[in-house]
């Protein structure tokens, strides 16, 4: 039998696995509570009792505490964000991305109707004045006709076809702000709008 050099190895069988390890992060718990979890305890804690001192007169420590529980409930609002590992994280992280978005939607919402009332203002008003002006031309055009000066009528009527144009201008533009905000509206709201799973053939609600 050869003699086997020192530096050699064995051969060996590769373990199958047939599944691959799992790994948990043990929190630390403080009255049977984790972290994050304690925070919100604390933070409803704190509420109440800034509630109660505000009622009973306490103003100033009722309001610090009030601050407390408003610090305690960001802080807590952050981690379920962050982690969703539990059902109260993944219920406060739904609450709180619906909450975000309906903010969002009335943001933009607004913006979108403050800047389309804004442009057709500015466009109401630029009409009431060609308007008027053109009010001032027809009467002179009357006044040309009656004194049958032709070259006074023919610039008198090119002035009112620029006003007519002016005027339907103006107006069409207004209703594309109007038409804009709407738009944008109607996609902030599809943004905003639960996801729903139909199964083929069912009926929608």
């Amino acid at each position: 039998m050869p003699k086997r050099p020192p530096d050699a190895t064995d051969e060996f069988e590769v373990p199958v696995i047939e599944s691959p390890p799992t790994y948990e992060r043990v929190q630390p718990r403080y009255f049977g509570l984790t972290p994050h979890v304690l925070v919100a305890v604390l933070a409803g804690i704190s509420l109440l009792a800034a509630v109660v001192l505000l009622a009973t007169g306490s103003v100033a420590v009722g309001l610090l505490l009030f601050v407390t529980s408003l610090l305690l409930g960001a802080l807590f609002a952050e981690q379920a964000r962050r982690r969703r590992a539990s059902s109260l994280d993944r219920a406060a992280a739904v609450t709180i991305d619906r909450t975000l978005a309906i903010a969002g939607f009335t943001r933009a919402t607004v913006g979108a109707w403050t800047r389309a009332g804004r442009r057709a203002t500015k466009l109401r008003v630029e009409a009431m004045k060609l308007a008027r002006e053109r009010s001032s031309v027809q009467y002179e055009l009357g006044g040309a006709v009656h004194e049958e000066n032709e070259a006074r009528m023919a610039e008198l009527r090119r002035r009112m076809k620029e006003l007519d144009a002016e005027l339907e201008r103006r107006a069409r533009e207004a209703r594309e702000a109007v038409e804009q905000a709407r738009v944008a509206t109607r996609q902030e709201h599809l943004a905003v709008s639960g996801t729903q799973i139909r199964r083929p053939g069912s009926t929608p609600r």
